[in-house]
């Protein structure tokens, strides 16, 4: 057999491990590097059009059941989880310190995150119900608007020993609502804020025992009341969350993988660990793609892991709408669409719309 050359093989990434006793012990552990185009093998061309045919078929799409109130049951008598406590899920909502994204946070506070129910709080609420009456705790999703308060001189991606998070943005100001978490690094959208949140959201997650944490563009309406009813159907508590990734699946050619779109995707807590933690920035950094993409890049990040990982694919069942930009399509999708049309059923995979642009040679 040949033997590859020095430059063909992959060097090990020293990546600290966290040990029992709560230290950390370096393991050596590959650092799958993404797969560039330097090797471009086209399809088996039946195969697509396999695919396409499937694509094309009977499958449904709108939405499986005719009201919505028929999603809020268990499917067909499924038994519940039967978890000891309800699973918990950390929201966060990107925003940014500019005028506009307060006036939109207004928006989201009014409606989605102002429904009268006790299972969907503040962060800082959650954290003072586990603090001071843990046994009666009735938060179950705290969120909290995500917003980069560095200045410019900060790092993209948290990379030193400051602190994760501030007081303030980065012109010292605070919103009155104190629903927000200032990462301390510079505002971005594809360059390192989404993995700082995420190492954030791990912190907090191992504190004050979250399950599972997500992040969500501030124009995607969700259904809270579908996102309580998905929780308690498909998503289990520690230690039974291992390894749980999800969304909305994009298909990737050049990675050769399948991740979640950015307009909502969530993981459960030792995945964030793993992402915001074990892999460093300067890791994070060689995994991205050459042109920086949020999404993808996460889901590069995810499939690093040395173990599988169950990605749940909310294609088929979508419970949130995107994109709403303006207060008008936005007031449509809360009092119309998330009612009418919602959870939305679509192709599992869209081959036809993603295999056109590979077989072209062109996408990601």
């Amino acid at each position: 057999p040949t033997v590859p050359s020095n430059a063909m093989l992959r060097q090990p990434s020293i990546i600290p491990r966290r040990t029992s006793s709560g230290g950390s012990e370096d393991a050596v552990l590959p650092l799958r590097q993404p797969r560039r185009a330097a090797r471009r093998v086209l399809p088996n061309l039946s195969l697509i059009a396999a695919a396409l045919l499937v694509s094309s078929a009977t499958l449904p799409t709108g939405r499986f059941l005719s009201k919505l109130t028929d999603h809020l049951y268990a499917y067909k008598r499924e038994p519940p989880i039967g978890a000891p406590r309800p699973t918990t899920f950390l929201l966060g909502i990107f925003s940014t310190s500019r005028e506009k994204e307060f006036l939109r946070r207004e928006l989201i506070r009014k409606t989605y995150l102002d429904i009268g129910d006790p299972r969907i709080c503040k962060l800082e609420e959650f954290i003072r119900q586990f603090e001071e009456t843990p046994n009666e705790r009735v938060c179950q999703v705290p969120y909290t608007f995500v917003i980069g308060g560095g200045g410019s001189h900060r790092p993209a991606d948290h990379d030193d020993d400051e602190p994760v998070v501030l007081d303030t943005d980065q012109n010292g100001h605070a919103d009155p609502q104190r629903d927000c978490t200032y990462l301390n690094i510079r505002e971005n959208m594809e360059d390192g804020k989404s993995p700082t949140w995420i190492k954030y959201a791990a912190d907090i997650a191992a504190e004050y025992g979250i399950d599972y944490v997500s992040k969500i563009d501030d124009d995607s309406v969700i259904s809270p009341h579908l996102l309580f009813q998905f929780i308690a159907d498909d998503l289990p508590p520690v230690p039974y969350n291992r390894r749980i990734y999800g969304g909305s699946a994009l298909p990737s050619y050049l990675y050769h993988l399948m991740y979640g779109a950015g307009q909502f995707y969530f993981m459960s807590a030792d995945v964030a660990d793993y992402v915001g933690h074990e892999l460093t920035a300067e890791d994070r950094k060689g995994l991205r793609h050459s042109r920086p993409i949020e999404d993808l890049d996460m889901g590069s990040f995810v499939y690093n892991m040395p173990k599988p990982v169950k990605f749940l694919n909310m294609r088929h069942y979508e419970i949130w709408t995107h994109p709403k930009k303006t207060e008008e399509q936005w007031s449509n999708a809360w009092e119309v669409e998330l009612d009418e049309q919602l959870p939305k059923a679509m192709d599992p995979m869209p081959f036809w719309f993603f295999c056109p642009i590979f077989l072209s040679g062109k996408g990601i």
